[in-house]
């Protein structure tokens, strides 16, 4: 492949991506470019004027006077070549032009003899099609109606960005707000999560004054207020981490790892907070499990894992597992706890965000569990999964792409 043919590649590959951009291929008719063809029927003296966008193997007609056709191919279109020159393109007579003699528009339908077209150019140079008028007998456009034709072209292109203008301030207002509810959730949680246990330490604290406090009561004392203390602590770097890897999931620094290794390390580091809990942790291995990873954050993202699951299980098991399914690197994290609804496993994933049955059982956290393991696994070109049924357990997963060779019969 020469050098000139993959530059040209690349340029199509932006004008296409300019297009699509815009949203607007495949889109109802609009009265306002449908008004623009009209206005360049008429200036033009034509029966027929179209605003024509080039897709990768079409030409689409956004609006169009004079004619019921809504596209056709981009080999035998008109505006592939129009739409790059500088000026107006004019074929007075098709028949005359070894360029069009032979396209099947020219010898079938719609019989184009005469063609004009200007291109439509966005403000960074892209060119996304034409407005063009066409005829079935020859001609020539004047000089005032090549300007005024221009000047149309201009008005396409302007309804175009005032589209996508509206998109983005929708968009970004929709993110506002989106961001404002984050705010009041997050206020509401921390309060509630930040105040309980510093409450509850600032009463210890008042009565671990008393000097008539006996030795066995000034224990019993300390120990809540560590174990208030651990909790404030596992808050504040939860909310650290969820800022962390937020910003920083385009950095991770990946390399090729086994995530049975992984899995095993996390385990061993979980079991005794399970097993005081009375819940039995155990692993599930499919052999060797590669994957590109930053080991330090899927290890943080797999801790989430299983201390939620620890959390939400008051009796049975819980089960870590490495596994390959197809083209994916598959790390699971399966339960016997209270699960989590249909409806509320997407809201999980959002920050501040809690299953209904965790907050009916009054479950502690701020809801940033899930959303940092999201994070992380998004900063991977992975996806987390959740499959579970309301008071029936859980298995979320964090999906990786996998590496590495592996046997043909091989799951």
């Amino acid at each position: 492949m020469t050098a000139t043919r993959i530059a040209g590649e690349a340029v199509e590959a932006e004008r296409l991506a300019a297009l699509r951009g815009y949203e607007i291929l495949d889109t109802p008719a609009e009265s306002d470019f449908d008004d623009i063809a009209v206005l360049a029927a008429q200036l033009c003296d034509k029966p027929t004027a179209m605003v024509s966008l080039v897709d990768a193997e079409r030409q689409w007609f956004k609006a169009r006077v004079g004619t019921d056709i809504c596209e056709g191919h981009r080999a035998d279109s008109f505006c592939t070549i129009a739409m790059h020159e500088l000026d107006v393109m004019q074929v007075p007579d098709a028949h005359l032009d070894p360029r069009f003699a032979a396209s099947p528009m020219v010898t079938g339908e719609p019989h184009i003899r005469f063609y004009a077209g200007a291109p439509l150019v966005t403000p960074v140079g892209q060119r996304l099609g034409t407005l063009c008028v066409v005829d079935r007998v020859p001609g020539v456009l004047t000089q005032p109606q090549k300007d005024g034709l221009r000047a149309l072209a201009r008005h396409v292109v302007t309804q175009l960005e005032l589209r996508k203008y509206a998109r983005d301030m929708h968009a970004l207002n929709q993110r506002l707000r989106d961001a404002e509810r984050i705010k009041d959730e997050f206020i509401a949680r921390v309060n509630h999560e930040l105040r309980t246990p510093l409450s509850s330490i600032h009463g210890y604290l008042e009565m671990l004054g008393d000097p008539d406090l006996g030795p066995d009561a000034r224990e019993n004392f300390l120990a809540r207020v560590r174990r208030n203390s651990d909790r404030l602590l596992s808050l504040v770097d939860d909310m650290l981490l969820a800022a962390q890897v937020s910003t920083e999931n385009q950095y991770f620094d990946r390399t090729p790892a086994d995530l049975v290794e992984l899995v095993h390390a996390a385990a061993g580091a979980n079991r005794p907070i399970a097993e005081a809990k009375g819940l039995t942790l155990t692993t599930a291995i499919d052999g060797p499990v590669h994957a590109d990873i930053d080991r330090r954050r899927i290890g943080q993202a797999l801790d989430r894992l299983i201390l939620n699951a620890v959390k939400f299980t008051e009796s049975g098991h819980v089960t870590v597992s490495a596994v390959r399914r197809g083209d994916r690197a598959i790390l699971e994290v399966t339960d016997t706890g209270i699960g989590i609804s249909p409806a509320d496993q997407e809201r999980v994933l959002e920050p501040f965000r809690r299953a209904a049955d965790a907050e009916r059982a009054e479950v502690q956290g701020l809801g940033l569990g899930l959303t940092i393991v999201k994070a992380i696994a998004e900063g991977h070109d992975g996806r987390v999964s959740i499959v579970s049924v309301s008071g029936q357990g859980s298995t979320v997963g964090i999906e990786l792409p996998l590496t590495g060779p592996y046997p043909e019969t091989d799951a």
